[in-house]
């Protein structure tokens, strides 16, 4: 997927979750932190994430997704596997935009090659 069609789909995740009646990990209100205290903050995010969130959660969701699709018994249960499902993607979310302000400190902006426009 190219940038434009991840923007556009976690605009579209917003709008969706606000439409169900759930929060956005940018209503999150989080304390303030210097640049610095907010770029280790993330880099530790990051290493945590990465080697112990990420696959528990992973974990989580696809057991989450099977059980709604063959236990789920009513209404009830598809709703709260729904809800638990929400969840997971929220922690992943804010982590995820955790890791991406982390990575950001790598990457530079793109310059033409010589002989392009740019």
């Amino acid at each position: 997927m190219n940038k434009e069609t991840l923007e556009k789909s976690a605009e579209l995740i917003k709008i969706l979750r606000k439409k169900l009646g759930s929060i956005n990990i940018d209503d999150l209100k989080e304390p303030h932190y210097t640049d610095a205290e907010e770029m280790q903050r993330c880099n530790d995010a990051e290493i945590f994430y990465e080697k112990y969130m990420k696959p528990v959660l992973k974990s989580l969701e696809q057991e989450q997704l099977e059980w709604i699709g063959q236990k789920a018994l009513n209404n009830d249960h598809l709703v709260f596997g729904r809800g638990t499902i929400n969840g997971i993607y929220l922690i992943m979310d804010w982590f995820e935009k955790k890791v991406a302000r982390s990575r950001s400190r790598f990457q530079t902006e793109e310059k033409p090659l010589p002989g392009e426009a740019p």
